[in-house]
């Protein structure tokens, strides 16, 4: 069985980014791992969205990696697959056997494609203890709210808090 799960840092005030689409605010938190290594041990596919993408340009090792992008018929590059289109038929469209657990990465934007979809089952999010005022907020557009359910909070010294929640079908 497919199971999809954000996995994202955020602000206190709810934003993934600056408003020019900086994340250099996260760099004070790099030095600690919490639970990243874990986690992407257990992950066969990660999900992102174009501007992540271009922001970053990197591709999870070993991973099957896919980007989606409206200019997904004109891009090419080794060991990636640009996607576009209907979100929930190019997750039906994944062999089960091989795409077991599926990160989405990022951004905002593909998050909200996938909520309204109704294709995340799993949200971990790292909220920083950091005010940014303003930014690119972590939820937006979102059309059709999922009902939650809170598996786990988890408190970090430095004022890291990760909630896991579970998404209800």
């Amino acid at each position: 069985m497919k199971k999809i799960i954000l996995y994202i840092a955020q602000s206190l005030d709810g934003y993934v980014a600056t408003k020019d689409g900086s994340v250099a605010w996260l760099d004070e938190f790099n030095k600690a791992d919490y639970g990243y290594e874990k986690f992407i041990k257990n992950i066969d596919t990660a999900v992102q969205g174009n501007t992540t993408y271009e922001q970053f340009k990197y591709l999870y090792p070993g991973k099957k990696n896919y980007v989606f992008s409206e200019n997904a018929g004109t891009q090419s590059q080794k060991n990636v697959i640009f996607v576009k289109g209907n979100i929930k038929k190019f997750i039906d469209g994944l062999d089960k056997k091989t795409h077991k657990n599926i990160w989405l990465v990022g951004g905002p934007n593909l998050l909200s494609g996938f909520l309204n979809e109704g294709q995340v089952d799993e949200m971990i999010i790292f909220t920083m203890p950091v005010l940014l005022k303003e930014g690119i907020p972590l939820f937006s557009n979102i059309k059709k709210a999922p009902a939650l359910t809170l598996k786990n909070i988890k408190k970090h010294d430095n004022g890291v808090v990760v909630l896991h929640y579970l998404i209800k079908k």
